[in-house]
């Protein structure tokens, strides 16, 4: 209750506690994967609930915590029945965060975890579809078939001024680049800054990791010019 009130109380509690699910995905895998089904959606429900925060240490660890709950149960027996139960509400969730203005800056992490679903759903891994059989009348081929599909009426809804072919040829690049990381992130990145909601924004926060890199480069190469700057003068610009 002390957390799930609101997104503002009891700030350091929040971020202690998603920091201790955090350790137990990195160390104690095997804890988590054998949890029931009820006390399985308790932790994915908190997973969510962390990378809504509009708190960015939270998010981020939420973030950090999801892809490793991925990974772990990608690589577990288990794989099949995890994704088809939480496959579609992690990418809706996901996607809904990406499009938020006020979650930019875990840009980077949002295009980790779709880029990680798009690889696992047409590498062949999940052998049952990650559809509700009982509902959807429509029995695809694969399940690539289906998130191709289910990504654009996603997107359609999210961007509802956006034309259906604007919408299909992002996801058609999603699928394309999901091997490349650097690709797929640009074209995520252009998709939102061309969109209506992210047009009149400041957009830094979408190449934050690249100005970091930008800035990491340049203090090597000053740093190996001798006695053009101190170490010390690099150590407190990086804090500063």
């Amino acid at each position: 209750m002390m957390i799930t009130n609101n997104f503002e109380d009891y700030p350091e509690h929040r971020l202690k506690f998603f920091s201790l699910l955090h350790a137990i995905a990195t160390h104690c895998c095997p804890a988590l994967i054998q949890l029931s089904s009820q006390q399985l959606k308790l932790v994915m429900d908190s997973i969510i609930w962390a990378f809504r925060h509009m708190e960015r240490n939270i998010a981020e660890t939420g973030l950090n915590l999801l892809l490793e709950m991925l990974k772990n149960f990608q690589a577990s027996e288990f794989r099949n029945q995890f994704y088809r139960t939480y496959f579609l509400t992690i990418e809706q969730e996901i996607f809904a965060a990406l499009t938020d203005t006020f979650h930019k800056p875990g840009f980077k992490l949002h295009v980790l975890v779709l880029q990680h679903l798009f690889c696992l759903v047409e590498s062949g891994s999940l052998t049952e579809p990650t559809w509700d059989t009982a509902t959807v009348p429509y029995q695809y081929p694969n399940n690539g078939m289906f998130v191709h599909e289910y990504t654009i009426k996603l997107l359609s809804t999210s961007f509802p001024n956006m034309t259906a072919a604007e919408v299909t040829q992002f996801v058609n690049g999603l699928i394309e680049s999901r091997n490349d990381l650097s690709t797929f992130k640009n074209h995520i990145r252009d998709f939102l800054v061309q969109s209506k909601e992210f047009s009149t924004q400041d957009n830094e926060d979408l190449y934050a990791e690249e100005a970091a890199l930008r800035k990491e480069r340049e203090q090597q190469r000053m740093l190996s010019i001798p006695g053009l700057i101190s170490q010390n003068e690099i150590q407190d610009e990086m804090l500063d």
